[in-house]
């Protein structure tokens, strides 16, 4: 069989599943009803007036990592100071200076940072602007009035639509994004489950976008694919 009939085929069983799931999942009787909701690497608290994404307890164990890595080197280094050579001191000396504040402040964000927060109150969006990763740096407040939608979107089928390599068929990625009015997109999360099982994962990422325009009053469209 030709790349382009394989294709051709992955095109038609796509298009057929989109016949079958062009219904949104039932809407929640409370949107922003106070609970915890799970998405990929994301942890999404909904309060009757504020919103927050926050990475997952699991994040601090790479920053844990970093801090059992620098207490060794500064105890190896106080133990052995007649032994260890003065170049290989100085080496060592710096490279705990820079990784014991990278790995405390990440560590911090990830036990009480928030990637991203949509506040009632403040009528407004932060998004943080990442440095190295963590979760530190500016941000970016974005109004509720200038968010245009909240769209649910097959993330793979939309690869797909702009030129690249077709979804893996087993997989749906479904992600949500908030579109400003300028037309600039931030992605607040994401979900995936096997494709024979996708409603559940877009049931999980509706959920979410729900809870988002009942705060926001930003008109949700999708599920896209």
């Amino acid at each position: 069989m030709t790349t382009e009939s394989t294709e051709a085929t992955q095109l038609q069983e796509l298009e057929g599943a989109d016949e079958r799931l062009l219904e949104r999942p039932e809407a929640v009787a409370e949107p922003l009803a106070e609970r915890t909701l799970f998405l990929h690497r994301r942890v999404v608290n909904i309060k009757p007036n504020r919103i927050e994404i926050r990475p997952p307890r699991s994040a601090v164990i790479v920053p844990l990592f970093g801090v059992a890595v620098t207490a060794g080197l500064l105890a190896l280094m106080g133990t052995s100071v007649d032994s260890i050579p003065f170049w290989l001191m100085g080496i060592l000396l710096l490279f705990a200076v820079v990784l014991l504040p990278l790995s405390g402040i990440s560590l911090v964000y990830a036990l009480m940072g928030a990637n991203i927060i949509a506040d009632r109150g403040g009528q407004n969006v932060s998004m943080k602007q990442k440095f190295l990763g963590l979760g530190i740096g500016t941000n970016e407040l974005i109004p509720f009035w200038k968010i245009r939608e909240l769209l649910v979107e097959d993330e793979g089928r939309e690869i797909a639509r702009a030129g690249g390599p077709l979804p893996a068929e087993e997989i749906a990625q479904w992600q949500l994004v908030l579109v400003k009015k300028s037309g600039t997109r931030h992605v607040l999360g994401s979900v995936s489950a096997p494709r024979q099982h996708e409603e559940e994962g877009l049931q999980q990422i509706f959920e979410v976008a729900e809870a988002f325009s009942a705060l926001t009053e930003a008109p949700i469209r999708g599920p896209i694919w």
